[in-house]
C-alpha cells in the first residue's frame, strides 16, 4: 500500500460521493466519522461507512477511517465498520501510548471476527494535543501497525494542532516548520517511514496555495498528503511522484556506480558530484516509485 501519494477525505455517511470517487484518482480515502459527520448522525453513519469501505475494496481503493476520539465513541466506531477492505484507522486526539496499545487489541479483535488477515489494518496516529505531539515518537513506536503518521502543514486556519501548540498561522508557515520536521522525524525514529501531511488553511480554489503546501511538505519529509478538496488530489499525485527529471538522474546514477563498481572503484564522478553508496538508497527508491506510478525516464517513451 505504501507509499500514498495521496489520502482524501470523505464524510463517512456520503457513500454517493464514495461512488463518484475514482474521477480523481485518490491512492486512499479517509472515511471521516469524527469532524464530517453532525452529531446526531455519528452513529447512523457507521453502517454508512461500513458500506463505503466495501464499495472502495470494489475500487480498489484503499479505506482508512478517521474514528471519533477514542474515549468518545472511537472503540465503537471499529466495531460497526471494520469490514474486508478496512485498510486503516486515522485515530484522532492521538495522546498516548495507551490508546494505540488498545486500538491495536481491538483491531485484532475485528480482524479475526472479520476473517482479515492478523495486522493488516493500520494505524495512523493524528496528534492533535500537546502530549501527543511531544510523545509522538513513543505513540508509532507503540505497535508495529503504525506504518504512518499524520503531521498538519497548514495555511491560514487556527485548527487542534494549533491551539495545542499555541502558534499564530502566518502566509509564511515559519511559526510551524519545526513542528512538521518534529512529526517526519518522530515517524521514522518511531519505525513509520511514511509520514502524511494534512494540508489545510487554503481556499478550496486556490490550487497554486495548495501546490506550495505540498511543496514544502515533500521538501521537509512528508511521503504524500491528506487533502480535504478532490480538487487537490491531482495537485497531491503530481507533486509527491518523481519527475521525469528525478528519474532520468537517478537512473544514471544507479548506471555510474555499477560501471564505477565494475572497474574496482566505489565512488563516481557523475554530472559534476562525486555519488557513492550513501547515494543509492535513495536512487532505488526514486526508482521503484516511478515504477509503481507510471512515471517514465526524461526523453524515453
Amino acid at each position: 500500500m505504501w507509499p500514498l501519494r495521496s489520502m482524501l477525505f470523505i464524510p463517512a455517511h456520503k457513500t454517493d460521493w464514495v461512488q463518484r470517487v475514482n474521477r480523481y484518482a485518490p491512492d486512499s480515502v479517509v472515511l471521516d466519522l469524527e469532524d464530517a459527520v453532525p452529531h446526531h448522525l455519528k452513529v447512523s453513519a457507521r453502517p454508512q461507512c461500513r458500506e463505503a469501505i466495501g464499495i472502495l475494496k470494489g475500487k480498489g481503493i484503499p479505506a482508512f477511517v478517521r474514528i471519533n476520539n477514542w474515549e468518545e465513541g472511537g472503540r465503537d466506531d471499529i466495531l460497526a465498520v471494520a469490514a474486508a477492505g478496512f485498510s486503516g484507522v486515522m485515530l484522532p486526539k492521538a495522546r498516548d501510548v495507551g490508546q494505540i496499545r488498545e486500538l491495536d487489541n481491538v483491531l485484532s479483535y475485528v480482524e479475526g471476527r472479520e476473517g482479515l488477515p492478523l495486522g493488516s489494518i493500520a494505524i495512523m496516529p493524528l496528534p492533535e494535543t500537546a502530549e501527543g505531539l511531544a510523545d509522538a515518537r513513543h505513540l508509532v513506536a507503540a505497535s508495529r501497525r503504525c506504518s504512518t503518521l499524520a503531521g498538519i502543514v497548514g495555511g491560514m486556519v487556527e485548527g487542534d494542532v494549533a491551539r495545542a501548540m499555541g502558534f499564530r498561522p502566518t502566509p509564511e508557515g515559519t511559526e510551524q516548520l519545526y513542528l512538521a520536521s518534529k512529526m517526519v522525524l518522530d515517524a521514522r525514529a518511531g519505525g513509520a517511514p511514511w509520514p502524511m501531511a494534512s494540508l489545510i488553511g487554503t481556499a478550496l480554489d486556490d490550487l497554486d496555495a495548495v501546490r506550495k503546501l505540498a511543496m514544502r511538505a515533500k521538501s521537509i519529509g512528508f511521503s504524500g498528503a491528506i487533502l480535504i478538496h478532490p480538487t487537490h488530489v491531482a495537485v497531491a499525485n503530481e507533486i509527491f511522484a518523481p519527475t521525469p527529471d528525478e528519474v532520468d538522474y537517478y537512473a544514471g546514477l544507479v548506471e555510474a556506480m555499477a560501471a564505477a563498481e565494475a572497474k574496482g572503484d566505489a565512488a563516481v564522478r557523475y554530472r559534476g558530484i562525486m555519488v557513492d553508496y550513501a547515494m543509492l538508497p535513495r536512487a532505488h527508491d526514486v526508482l521503484r516509485e516511478a515504477e509503481r506510478f507510471g512515471v517514465p525516464r526524461a526523453g524515453r517513451a
